[in-house]
């Protein structure tokens, strides 16, 4: 009889934690107990659900990956953490030096299926994480490997289009899928939004929801919500962009408002 292992999936990005879903499901011994889209939730059904596996994505709102697992270490439950990240091979160095385990967006079924053989041989999960360490060496990877492209080439009725990052207005999710309106017109996208945001740069494009990626050279004004958060209004666009709690702080600062 296989022993099943209880996974929990972290990831604020629902294709990413339906894509890991599926790959789970066809492999014998997972069982997906629950999900959770941002480090808050995690925490909480962490401590509910007490999981053996916890697919934790590093970029959220929030709380980071690196300090949701940070918290449960500190609280001295340890399940097995495999971090999922959109970092490539500049990655291995930080997560290898740190004995974790770790996958790579977009995730390769294989790959996982590599990962979950050796924590169901070896279950050795006692050795201690040096957090700081790996928060530090991935800020390292941000500042140093990270270069925006100028362009990303998008498909339209089987064509692909090059269009110049500076001319994307917002990213937003609809119907599940990653679509990008830019001064050529609305696309479609196999990125997710976080994957998406990594490609662009931070000092011209904010994530300021979930659901959405903004422009800030975009922005025509500015409303104070309810609750702390903020309505965004674009030039020459009816579209109001969400800033929602998670963000508002970030946008504050990115923006200068008092």
């Amino acid at each position: 009889m296989v022993n099943l292992q209880r996974c929990l999936i972290v990831d604020d990005e629902m294709p990413a934690r339906q894509e890991l879903l599926y790959i789970l499901s066809s492999i014998e011994g997972m069982e997906v107990v629950g999900e959770a889209s941002n480090g808050i939730e995690a925490l909480e059904l962490i401590k509910m659900l007490r999981p053996d596996i916890v697919f934790l994505d590093i970029q959220m709102p929030q709380i980071s990956g690196i300090d949701v697992a940070r918290r449960l270490s500190e609280e001295g439950y340890n399940p097995v953490i495999i971090f999922v990240t959109a970092y490539d091979q500049f990655a291995v160095e930080a997560f290898e030096v740190n004995a974790i385990d770790y996958l790579l967006k977009p995730i390769s079924e294989e790959r996982l299926q590599k990962t979950l053989e050796k924590i169901t041989s070896t279950r050795n999960n006692s050795e201690e994480i040096d957090y700081n360490n790996l928060s530090r060496l991935i800020q390292d990877i941000r500042t140093n490997t990270k270069v925006a492209p100028q362009r990303i080439c998008l498909y339209y009725k089987n064509k692909l289009i090059p269009i110049e990052t500076k001319d994307i207005i917002y990213a937003t999710i609809e119907d599940k899928n990653t679509v990008i309106v830019s001064n050529k017109g609305k696309f479609e996208t196999n990125c997710t939004l976080n994957e998406l945001m990594d490609r662009l740069d931070s000092s011209i494009f904010f994530r300021s929801h979930k659901s959405y990626i903004v422009n800030l050279n975009y922005i025509e004004s500015i409303e104070p919500w309810f609750n702390s958060t903020y309505n965004i209004n674009l030039k020459g666009y009816k579209e109001i962009i969400p800033v929602s709690r998670s963000y508002a702080k970030g946008f504050k600062e990115v923006m200068n408002i008092d």
